[in-house]
């Protein structure tokens, strides 16, 4: 394997970080200090990071990689993924750690490091990862339940109720809700109307599609009540949107069309 490669990773990614966050490149996973791991599978060089924090220090050791520990006979578009995580569990990998999974010609190079910069993004706080609850007041009962079930399964929803504190402007908290979130689901029911601050809601969630792009899901659930449906707004009608028969129906559509990957499964402790 190339001598060089975590070199290589490391050097280009300090480039671009220089160039998204010059304030932060010191702090930055990897660039902060790391040890490595790497090693061959068949046309991948797989190289793991582990942060230290301390930039003086560098470890480095060779794993053998086989089928045995990667669970497959080799790597392709389909699986390596599935690949990434699996090593994640088995080195008991922390969010600073990363996986560089490389093909040996280098042709992969460009999507590992977006792939890096998009957990590490996530994990140095710069962009939003909670869900913003869009609703009229008089459904928040039924959104209060769908906040409690979605934290329970990994996600930071975001309600007004909670995020805004006193004495904060109504439309500054909100503003600032679809900042920091990746995602608004609008709980279309009967009572959803477009105007005032829905209305308000439905143009920052558009605007946030429009610079974020896939990193920002528009998720519409149009819910029945007494028999009658709620109508999706004009604006909210280029997105697709769901009509689900119940709640359980409408947390899997929730849950599939998020931008978020939930965290690698571990036993509790």
């Amino acid at each position: 394997m190339p001598k060089n490669a975590s070199e290589m990773i490391s050097g280009k990614y300090r480039e671009l970080i220089n160039q998204k966050y010059p304030h932060l490149t010191n702090s930055w996973p990897i660039l902060s200090g790391f040890n490595i791991i790497n090693g061959k599978f068949n046309q991948y060089i797989i190289v793991i990071f582990k942060d230290t924090n301390n930039r003086g220090m560098v470890a480095s050791s060779v794993a053998e990689f086989n089928y045995q520990n990667l669970g497959v006979n080799e790597i392709n578009e389909n699986n390596i993924e599935r690949v990434r995580i699996k090593l994640i569990n088995d080195y008991h990998l922390q969010p600073r750690d990363s996986i560089v999974i490389l093909k040996i010609d280098g042709s992969n190079f460009e999507s590992e490091l977006h792939k890096l910069l998009q957990r590490h993004e996530v994990v140095m706080g710069v962009v939003g990862i909670k869900i913003f609850l869009s609703h009229k007041g008089v459904d928040k009962e039924m959104v209060r339940n769908f906040k409690s079930t979605l934290e329970i399964v990994g996600f930071d929803p975001w309600l007004d109720e909670d995020a805004m504190h006193a004495g904060v402007s109504l439309e500054r908290g909100i503003r600032g809700g679809f900042t920091d979130s990746c995602a608004a689901i609008f709980f279309i029911t009967p009572n959803f109307k477009d105007e005032a601050f829905l209305a308000t809601e439905v143009d920052y969630a558009i605007s946030e599609k429009r610079k974020k792009g896939s990193q920002f899901s528009i998720i519409t659930l149009v819910l029945e009540d007494d028999g009658e449906k709620g109508t999706v707004p004009d604006l909210l009608q280029q997105y697709v949107w769901k009509e689900p028969k119940n709640e359980l129906e409408a947390l899997r559509e929730i849950i599939k069309a998020v931008p978020l990957q939930l965290g690698e499964p571990f036993f509790r402790v």
